[in-house]
């Protein structure tokens, strides 16, 4: 059933949980910590945070749950969550609010909040106004950070992120700096940035026209590795990683490739689907879960980019790898096998 933000208040019913998805990053932190201030209850995480998650939670002092029992709640609202993949189990009864395009939880969900805005953070914003619940500066502290990171620091952001972003820093005194330098002092990682250096050794490009689709394999950090990718000049990227059994793959989108056609979450959603997994996100950026291995998964997301940039993967123009006899041009193949 879908409410209206004042109406959020009565759904809450006894012992709350706000549950953030696997590997919570800072809009899902920021979000569950602001609810959880103004309501009540406590935070959990699905087997921990992000590496910004953490630092977002120290900096506000949230203190999450690791893997809580939902059932142990009478109350389980889900945050800044897209789909059954983040999570290790979906609760049998739970609420919902969300930004993401994927509306995969909806029909499951005894109430939700859903807009398909920039970050969660701006619809916890618009809870907290229409009910009027006192706004700490911790807590404007972790939606600000969450409206940031989620917008790669407002490069992809609409309007609706600018205002609220404004009316934050207006009505509660923080300062944007502040906000910046919770992550800005976020420690460099070293397997991290190793992940992204091998992700770009073992790259496969295709293309068509001026479009370049990238695809690689990594051990971890699949969405840093498809940004990177994206940085160094693809304008689709996949990254695909095991875990496990199962094989999560990120997705990673320029903007003039999303206005061309490229949507990632509609991608991630239909392949995800089409091998019994599920997947979503937002048009440049978006990621799946499927049980199995990943290069057909990839080679099915590649070949979803390209379509919809023009072209097929079989057209001569389409792909990376060239007759033996022929002189390979520098982007012809960037992979190498490690």
């Amino acid at each position: 059933m879908q409410i209206h933000e004042a109406q959020f208040p009565s759904c809450l019913q006894g012992k709350v949980l706000f549950l953030c998805h696997r590997n919570a990053d800072p809009d899902a932190i920021g979000s569950a910590f602001a609810l959880q201030q103004a309501f009540g209850g406590a935070i959990g995480v699905v087997e921990g945070m992000g590496r910004a998650g953490e630092r977002l939670a120290q900096a506000i002092g949230a203190r999450p749950l690791i893997d809580p029992n939902p059932d142990d709640y009478d109350t389980v609202v889900l945050v800044d969550t897209a789909s059954p993949a983040q999570l290790s189990r979906l609760p049998q009864r739970f609420g919902l609010v969300d930004h993401h395009q994927e509306a995969g939880l909806l029909d499951g969900a005894e109430f939700y909040i859903h807009r398909t805005l920039d970050s969660t953070a701006e619809i916890v914003w618009s809870i907290l106004q229409k009910t009027g619940r006192e706004i700490g500066q911790k807590m404007a502290l972790g939606l600000m950070v969450g409206i940031i990171s989620d917008t790669g620091r407002f490069k992809h952001a609409g309007p609706q992120a600018f205002l609220a972003a404004g009316e934050i820093l207006d009505r509660t005194g923080i300062e944007y700096e502040e906000a910046l330098e919770v992550l800005s002092r976020m420690p460099s990682d070293r397997s991290q940035r190793i992940a992204v250096l091998k992700a770009a050794s073992r790259a496969r490009i295709e293309w068509v026209g001026d479009w370049i689709v990238a695809t690689t394999e990594v051990n971890a950090f699949e969405g840093s590795a498809a940004m990177a990718l994206v940085d160094l000049g693809a304008d689709v990227a996949f990254a695909a990683g095991r875990h496990g059994k199962a094989c999560r793959i990120s997705g990673r989108a320029r903007r003039a490739a999303a206005l061309a056609g490229v949507d990632l979450s509609e991608i991630m959603g239909t392949v995800a689907r089409a091998f019994g997994g599920s997947g979503g996100g937002h048009m440049g950026a978006a990621a799946l879960e499927v049980m199995g291995g990943s290069r057909e998964l990839l080679i099915q997301c590649k070949k979803a980019a390209l379509e919809r940039l023009g072209g097929s993967p079989t057209e001569p123009s389409c792909t990376s790898r060239q007759p033996s006899s022929a002189p390979r041009s520098p982007e012809a193949d960037l992979r190498t096998d490690m």
